[in-house]
Order: structure tokens, then sequence, then C-alpha cells
């Protein structure tokens, strides 16, 4: 919950062209705060407490963050289905037979896989895991284990005749994303084959073999990062009554940047 709650907020800031500090500026807080908010990490205790005592009554909290209608699911949704679709292409392209957002409910274990690809020659199946954020690393790696545990009977009730499995995790091309990594190398270390010795993997895949590692771009990223850049460079170059200068941004600012964003979409 806190990951998906923290990527909302990482959306929606980009869909308006604002920079962590400028959020920060408008708000107040510190732009480590908005980092944490951003990557699930910020008052967890609250949450947590509240969410213990809501699955001891049997209920679930729910935390959502809405903007402009469906605007901001649309949001989220493309990013996930941009790089779902782009890992689909690329092993297609190398021969591997591709499920997308294939369920499973094995005694108790629940999920979905983004993608689960079998390989016919190696008797190889790949559980593809599709990160355009990650929060909460030990939860994702988690979950990624048991998803890679249920891939052969999972895999062989779908009629394929498989008989290894190998993991594999793709996370959107950000330098936050590469920050996060390196910052927990231990937990990674398992994910060795990476970059181009993870796709040359991909095109002879052979059993036995380490997990995989891929980073992959997103164009809508790209796109609002220029945009972000060619906004935060109008703020910087306003008057000394601008959001830098007194720490304050006002509603109507924020709207602009809203509006100019979406006639540019």
């Amino acid at each position: 919950m806190w990951t998906t709650l923290g990527e909302r907020f990482r959306v929606l800031r980009r869909r308006l062209g604002l920079r962590q500090i400028d959020v920060a500026a408008m708000t107040g807080l510190s732009r480590q705060m908005i980092s944490r908010l951003e990557r699930g990490e910020c008052d967890r205790m609250l949450f947590a407490v509240a969410d213990k005592v809501a699955a001891a009554l049997g209920a679930r909290l729910v935390v959502y963050l809405s903007w402009q209608g469906e605007q901001l699911d649309r949001l989220v949704d493309a990013g996930h289905a941009e790089l779902q679709n782009a890992v689909v292409n690329l092993l297609t392209a190398a021969g591997w037979l591709c499920a997308v957002e294939v369920s499973f409910n094995h005694y108790g274990d629940r999920g979905r896989y983004d993608v689960l690809a079998y390989h016919r020659a190696s008797g190889i199946v790949l559980v593809i895991e599709v990160k355009t954020a990650i929060g909460d690393v030990q939860a994702a790696l988690g979950q990624l284990d048991v998803k890679g545990r249920l891939a052969l009977g999972i895999a062989r009730d779908r009629g394929w005749q498989a008989r290894h499995v190998v993991t594999m995790l793709v996370i959107a091309d950000e330098r936050q994303q590469h920050r996060i990594v390196a910052r927990h190398a231990a937990l990674f270390a398992a994910f060795a084959l990476r970059g181009h010795s993870a796709r040359s993997w991909l095109r002879r895949p052979s059993a036995g073999s380490a997990n995989l590692l891929i980073y992959l771009p997103l164009t809508d990223v790209r796109t609002l990062n220029a945009r972000r850049s060619q906004r935060g460079a109008r703020i910087r170059s306003g008057n000394p009554t601008d959001a830098h200068a007194t720490g304050v941004t006002s509603v109507p600012a924020v709207a602009r940047a809203a509006t100019a964003s979406k006639s540019a979409d």
C-alpha cells in the first residue's frame, strides 16, 4: 500500500511539471521528506498501527490519492503498461512465449505475474516483475521469490514443459531507481546478470543461470522530465516574490502548471 501511494504522489508531481524541491517549498517540508513520501516511507508507523487494527477487525485500510477523476490512475497504469509491453516485445523477439497478468492462488499465496515467459528449447520459465518505481525493497523481492517458487507448477498448468525457473526484474531506467538498487546492493546481488549480459542470455538462455535485472526507458518519463526542467527554469527566473524567494507557492501557480501540462498532452 505504501509503495502504491508513494508512486501516485510521484506520478502526480511529474504530471504537474514539479520537482521534489518545488513541492518542498510549497508545503514547508524538506526535499528529503518528499522523497521519503514518494518511496512509501513517510509516517509509516502511524499508518501501520491503523492498518494493524483494521486487519484485526477484519477490515482493510485504504489510503487513496485522487486527481481529476481517473486521470491519475491512467498515468500510473500507463508507465507500468509501457514497461510491460517493452519487455514482452524484447522476449518475443528472442523466441520466448509470453503470458501477461497471470493470476495465481496457491494455498494462501495469491498474486499476479506481470509477465510469465517460456523458452521451449531450454525448458526455462522466466518470472518477470515490472517496476516503474521500487518502494519497499524487501517486500518486492520477497514477493518475487514466492512467484519464483510457484512458477513451475503454474507453467505446467499452462501446458508448458518447464524444468527450470529464472527470475527477472525490469525497472524503469531512472536515476532514483539506480540509486535504490546501489544502496541495497546486497539484496540485489542475486540479480547478477545485467545490461548486455542479461540481454545476451535472453537470446541464448541456459539453466543454472543467475537472476536478471534489466533497466528499460520510459518514454513518458523522459517527456515529463523535459517539461519539468522547462517549468523549473521558468520558476527560477521569476520575480523575487515567487516560490523560491518566499517559500510559498500559490494555488494558481500549480493550476497554471497543470493546465499547461494538459495542453501539451
